[in-house]
């Protein structure tokens, strides 16, 4: 079937799942993922009779699943491709579930490393009247409302080398400019605003010579004061370190986004390392202390230590950990590793 796919459709996706009866129950089967888990659960969450997940079950009736080509929604009889659109983006937007479509679709193109697709930057656009705002600016995390340092301490796609991570450095750099480190970037003049873009793109540049400033310079979206992108960041650390109950719970609770990113940004704002990276025939094992093996990978991608086909595994304490993104298990939050070869 997969040779002959025809153009992605995600509106008949998306008709698909609002055909589904609210009055029956339903299981939906899912990829370990935030924009999976997400979708998902705003799906259950408006069902009438009592609805599961499920990352393996093979008796769901809805079917989220993603191949090389792109991702498919299957529901009974019925399948439809949907490209590399999110699951998250097929979902009714209501100024109740905002914040975890956003966050579902935000996710997805950070995870892809990826541009929001046309059909994901329509479902955006039609809700601006909704509160959600678009604009084209420099893609790091929450720059309308905090400092630029913590921004780019939390800068992890793009990874800026010896900054994202580095509280004193991202403070020296900003200084280096003659800016107060506790400005955000929305209060620089044009002047200080290209030059830290020229700073950013000349230590970017030292992983990646092909880097250019339109590389840096992205949709970005925002719904009042949260930023897509931040929450994405966030939730993918909490995904690795608590388990997909805290996105369920934020589906049914889009109140507790706050009080998760204020954690994100304590953890991260303290700063994290990482070390030597060594590869053995199972994982890619990394010496770091931040604590988001699938965040690591995001990182290492872009400084080209590693490869997809291997799960990351973090050396912290003598201890092996992962998490469920990367391997079959039935726990959750960071996973020891055991019995290597």
């Amino acid at each position: 079937m997969e040779n002959f796919i025809k153009e992605p459709t995600p509106e008949e996706a998306k008709k698909l799942i609002e055909s589904i009866n609210k009055e029956e129950s339903i299981c939906i089967k899912i990829p370990y993922n935030v924009d999976a888990i997400l979708a998902a659960s705003l799906i259950i969450k408006y069902m009438e009779n009592p609805s599961a997940l499920s990352f393996s079950s093979s008796n769901c009736q809805l079917e989220f699943y993603q191949r090389e080509r792109g991702k498919f929604v299957r529901f009974k009889n019925t399948e439809v491709f949907i490209g590399n659109s999110s699951f998250s983006s097929l979902v009714p937007i209501t100024t109740e579930d905002i914040l975890p479509i956003l966050t579902g679709i935000s996710s997805s193109v950070v995870l892809e490393r990826r541009n929001f697709s046309d059909w994901e930057l329509s479902i955006m656009k039609n809700a601006e009247n909704l509160g959600i705002t678009i604009e084209k600016n420099l893609k790091i995390p929450s720059y309308h409302d905090a400092p630029i340092f913590l921004s780019l301490v939390e800068s992890f796609d793009p990874y800026i080398p010896t900054v994202t991570g580095s509280r004193e450095n991202a403070i020296a750099l900003i200084n280096e400019i003659g800016i107060d480190e506790l400005s955000k970037l929305t209060e620089l003049n044009e002047g200080a605003l290209n030059t830290l873009i020229f700073k950013i793109v000349s230590l970017i540049m030292k992983i990646n010579p092909k880097v250019t400033r339109d590389d840096i310079i992205t949709d970005r979206v925002f719904y009042l004061n949260y930023d897509s992108l931040e929450l994405a960041f966030s939730f993918i650390y909490f995904l690795d370190t608590i388990g997909s109950k805290i996105l369920v719970d934020f589906a049914l609770n889009q109140s507790i986004a706050r009080i998760l990113i204020n954690k994100f940004r304590e953890i991260i704002g303290k700063g994290f390392s990482i070390g030597q990276v060594t590869e053995d025939k199972k994982f890619f094992i990394v010496e770091s202390n931040l604590k988001s093996p699938t965040l690591l990978q995001l990182i290492l991608l872009q400084a080209q230590k590693v490869r997809r086909d291997k799960p990351i595994v973090i050396k912290n304490d003598n201890k092996l950990l992962t998490s469920r993104y990367f391997i079959n298990a039935e726990e959750e939050g960071l996973i020891e590793v055991e019995g290597r070869d």
